[in-house]
């Protein structure tokens, strides 16, 4: 059914929906070389889930969860899917020498999955999270609960204006899609994700330069801010970082060789 509605991956997808059927989490299919179901009930669910996907609602969505950075996170339509590329962020941060008990902040926290990520893998660390969607917060809360993070919290706010302490990591997954590009996404990311965190603006990172422009003091002396950016964007932002406030100033690839972070100190 999913490779007759011209689904690529559609074997993939199935091997997905049929394992979430069997209370098994994307990150498991590795471990599963076979399904049985042993009643028509798993199957009228399974085949619920395929007509689901078959009218176009994400994979993600249809089964209300995926795996980010070996942990399986609540997903729904009031915040971004967790992207693969992502997980680059939380690797770097996780492998840079940082300061004891380091206190970290998450701008633009969407569902949560990086900074509850980071407080998971750091636990002395000491992590914030803001967004200015109510409803991506509550969804962040949600998994803050479900994966039992004691040291992530989250504030209502417009990047990082009602925060007042310094930190010694700022890492954001702002929206650097630009306005104009919107309207030609495919349907399931701009029907089912949030505008709000998809749209940056002309040329896509008008809140990127906003937020460099605001947080100076709000770092510490040698603390480290790590941006996603879209592919074509790495020289873009890393010219927003002067010389006057920041250095060793970095573009990176993920994966797939697409420059996808930009990082930088606070000199």
């Amino acid at each position: 059914m999913l490779n007759t509605a011209g689904f690529e991956d559609s074997l993939w997808q199935a091997r997905v929906l049929a394992a979430h059927v069997k209370g098994r989490s994307p990150g498991q299919l590795h471990l599963l070389n076979s399904l049985s179901f042993g009643n028509t009930h798993f199957e009228e669910r399974l085949f619920s889930l395929v007509r689901k996907r078959i009218s176009g609602i994400p994979l993600q969505h249809v089964i209300g969860e995926w795996d980010f950075f070996g942990r399986t996170f609540k997903v729904d339509r009031r915040a971004l899917i967790p992207r693969p590329e992502t997980e680059l962020l939380v690797e770097f941060i996780t492998k840079t020498t940082l300061p004891p008990s380091p206190l970290i902040l998450d701008v633009g926290t969407g569902s949560g999955v990086i900074g509850i990520s980071l407080a998971l893998e750091i636990p002395d660390s000491t992590v914030l999270g803001t967004d200015t969607s109510t409803a991506a917060l509550e969804l962040a809360e949600e998994n803050k609960l479900l994966l039992a993070t004691q040291n992530y919290s989250t504030i209502n706010c417009n990047l990082a204006d009602r925060v007042s302490q310094r930190f010694d990591v700022i890492v954001a997954n702002l929206p650097y899609i630009s306005s104009k590009e919107i309207s030609d996404l495919h349907s399931e990311v701009k029907d089912h994700d949030p505008l709000s965190a998809l749209d940056g603006g002309t040329g896509g990172t008008l809140l990127i330069l906003e937020l460099v422009k605001s947080i100076p003091g709000k770092i510490e002396s040698g603390g480290l801010i790590v941006f996603e950016t879209g592919y074509d964007q790495g020289e873009t932002v890393a010219s927003f970082f002067s010389e006057e406030f920041w250095t060793n100033i970095q573009i990176h690839k993920d994966l797939a060789g697409n420059y996808r972070m930009v990082t930088a100190r606070r000199n």
